[in-house]
């Protein structure tokens, strides 16, 4: 089990990853800043289809934001690698772990 962080369109995002037999079995939001008709919709797709398949899912058209923002905390608890276009259009720095 895991938890992360991810910048979604207002801030960030956490979540709570949990893992069995090396698939990941839930995704639990913890707290996100964007608005909730947007965040919403791109969490119950996203995490249905990150379960369903990996990190590597489309965003919610519509959320993009939020969706980047739930699939950087998820890769962000998982220690997965995942470049989020967000940073690059919304922030100028860069976090570091």
């Amino acid at each position: 089990m895991g938890t992360g962080s991810g910048n979604g369109f207002r801030g960030e995002t956490q979540v709570k990853v949990v893992v069995e037999n090396k698939k990941i079995s839930s995704i639990e939001i913890m707290s996100y800043q964007d608005d909730e008709q947007f965040f919403e919709r791109a969490k119950e797709t996203v995490i249905a289809n990150i379960i369903k398949n990996s990190i590597d899912v489309d965003t919610v058209s519509g959320a993009t934001f939020s969706s980047n923002g739930i699939k950087e905390a998820v890769a962000n608890a998982l220690n997965i690698d995942f470049t989020n276009p967000n940073s690059s259009s919304l922030y100028q720095e860069h976090h570091h772990h």
